[in-house]
């Protein structure tokens, strides 16, 4: 055989050798599994079906027997994905959380300990990281990561999503529309400004039904690509309204005040704050915040059905989570920014056929820095541990591992230390500036009622959360844990029983 013949066989060697590599990276691309990251706003996880399963009849029926909203399509998410049953938002306010939520790091390291304030630019976040990737990357709903802009769509500061026109930066408005230059809020004050009103919002204009459209429009135009959508919608947080029909869906109800409310001979701890009385229970905005999360629920499962017409349904990593709770009056209150369960715990699930369990119950404590981390490894992205602050949960998730001891931190929101918190898959600690250590034990004390710290028996536990709290505040940079009195309780705690 000739030189020249080798050297052309050669030549066609290497060529066949290129275009089997270019394949196989095409292939890869192709592999890769969409995201759709749904997040609600101020979301009791008691009003979902599936988190109702794994709690005792009196702690699922929060309001009293048979109150109860049914979400099957956010069920569906824990029957055939995972379910974590101790999820919580890394600080319980809107804008820390969410900053925590899209970088993986804790609060104090993303220039928003507290709301209204904007996102470093200088840090990665899940959108920026999968642009790299090839991925399509978009946000509809509310972002509240940009400053104080309110609404402000298509805000400057967008944490790398590409497509951003559905994108506002805060506020909760019930009725959206769309005109030529993008879209608006619908309601409108007497002076012309934008309004929470309700305005006879329909299936069209109503917020969520509004959003859901969008990421419709979004998911169904991206055939080339694999996307990243993000769906944040401002509800179930107040105000407390909803269009028909599910304003009245929930009117034969007979709502309760939960057992947590008006106990006045049970002293609370001092990092509630000094609010005096009793906020006044009122059963309609119960069932307004489970009409609204009916709504939710139907809209998400609108969502499912795109998919699996698409044919996408299980290329698709999909989570719901939210960025804090609402304690619904638990404990004489609204809304949230304490530790207590209903304020700090949040939904988190995640369906993804192809890597995760169907029915898993993770057991061990999730907080929402680990939301990035977790979706770019399952997704296939590599990267370094030292990236993130957050966990990545996607090997425990797969092998369906809940027993090791594990932890997440919870710190208020703001400038000022207040309260910094640990929690394991049983206990929760709590340190604050005017008062002692805080133990829960949700297994001999779901309600949160009392303090475990300093009983006998506690002296073990309280050491190991303590240890971990330390741990966590050194590796974080996070200085509430150096606050005199944080301080003072800390090496009280780890010094607990010696």
């Amino acid at each position: 055989m000739s030189i020249k013949k080798v050297r052309k066989m050669g030549v066609m060697r290497f060529l066949v050798i290129i275009l089997l590599l270019a394949g196989f990276r095409i292939g890869r691309a192709a592999e890769s599994p969409n995201i759709l990251l749904i997040v609600t706003d101020e979301h009791n996880f008691r009003t979902l079906g599936c988190y109702r399963d794994h709690l005792p009849k009196e702690q699922a029926e929060m309001w009293g027997p048979g109150v109860i909203v049914q979400t099957p399509h956010i069920d569906r998410l824990a029957r055939e994905g995972v379910i974590c049953t101790r999820a919580y938002a890394t600080a319980p306010v809107c804008s820390p959380c969410r900053a925590a939520m899209i970088t993986g790091l804790y609060p104090q390291n993303t220039g928003v300990p507290t709301n209204n304030y904007k996102l470093r630019t200088d840090i990665p976040t899940l959108a920026s990281i999968l642009n790299k990737s090839g991925y399509e990357t978009g946000f509809i709903g509310k972002w509240h990561l940009g400053g104080e802009g309110k609404p402000e769509w298509s805000p400057g500061i967008d944490g790398g999503f590409v497509d951003k026109q559905y994108m506002f930066n805060r506020g909760h408005w019930k009725k959206f529309k769309l005109t030529k230059t993008g879209a608006e809020v619908a309601s409108r004050d007497k002076k012309g400004e934008p309004s929470y009103s309700l305005d006879n919002a329909d299936e069209k204009t109503f917020s969520t039904d509004f959003l859901t459209d969008r990421c419709i429009d979004f998911i169904t135009a991206k055939e080339n690509k694999p996307f990243l959508a993000v769906v944040s919608y401002p509800d179930p947080h107040g105000p407390n309204t909803v269009r028909a029909p599910y304003d009245t869906m929930f009117d034969h109800l007979r709502f309760l005040p939960p057992r947590t409310y008006g106990l006045d001979g049970v002293a609370g701890p001092k990092w509630l704050g000094d609010e005096k009385g009793h906020t006044t229970f009122q059963p309609n905005q119960m069932r307004q915040y489970f009409g609204m999360v009916k709504c939710l629920d139907d809209n998400i499962g609108r969502l499912f059905q795109v998919l699996e017409a698409n044919g996408k349904l299980d290329s698709t990593i999909i989570m719901m989570t939210s960025d804090h709770g609402d304690l619904c009056y638990e404990h004489d209150r609204l809304n949230k920014g304490n530790p207590y369960e209903g304020s700090a715990r949040v939904p988190m699930l995640i369906r993804f056929p192809d890597s995760l369990p169907a029915g898993f119950v993770y057991e061990q404590p999730v907080g929402t820095v680990d939301i990035t981390p977790t979706l770019l490894h399952l997704a296939g992205n590599n990267f370094s541990a030292g990236d993130f602050q957050g966990r990545d949960l996607s090997e425990a998730f797969r092998r369906g591992v809940s027993r090791e001891t594990t932890h997440t931190f919870l710190r208020n929101a703001g400038t000022k230390a207040s309260w910094i918190c640990v929690v394991d898959s049983r206990y929760k600690l709590v340190l604050s500036v005017n008062d002692r250590p805080w133990l829960f034990d949700s297994q001999q004390d779901p309600d949160e009622l009392h303090n475990f710290f300093g009983r006998p028996g506690s002296e073990a536990v309280t050491r190991a959360l303590a240890k971990a709290l330390k741990s966590y505040s050194v590796a974080s940079g996070d200085a509430f844990a150096k606050q005199p009195t944080i301080a003072k309780s800390l090496n009280l705690c780890l010094q607990s029983g010696l």
